[in-house]
């Protein structure tokens, strides 16, 4: 059986735009993809939305965006078809509800 050095033989031949053009290949293949929620996690989605936007609570919320999964915490001050308002700590964040990918209400109100 040949027994080469793998990819170190190819390694003196790349230019260093090649490597970072291969380094950033691997990182985009590493991002996550939305996962395809199921009918009864997007009604238990809708249902925590509803009671934290009704009540005022803190909520979390996981969303997809730009090939990777963000958390927000805020409070939800207004809700639309396509999108709602959280109110963060620092800032006000407009969030679309189809890349909504999780929500829970923040535990600190019920320690």
């Amino acid at each position: 059986m040949i027994q080469d050095r793998g990819n170190i033989k190819w390694a003196s031949m790349m230019l260093p735009e090649h490597l970072e053009l291969l380094r950033e290949y691997k990182q985009e293949r590493r991002t996550e993809q939305p996962r395809e929620l199921a009918e009864w996690e997007l009604e238990e989605l809708q249902k925590t939305i509803d009671q934290a936007f009704n009540q005022q609570l803190d909520i979390k919320l996981e969303v997809w965006k730009d090939y990777k999964i963000t958390q927000w915490t805020g409070i939800i001050k207004s809700i639309n078809t396509n999108e709602l308002i959280l109110e963060t700590l620092l800032k006000t964040k407009s969030i679309s509800i189809q890349s909504i990918q999780s929500a829970q209400l923040d535990a600190d109100y019920y320690d």
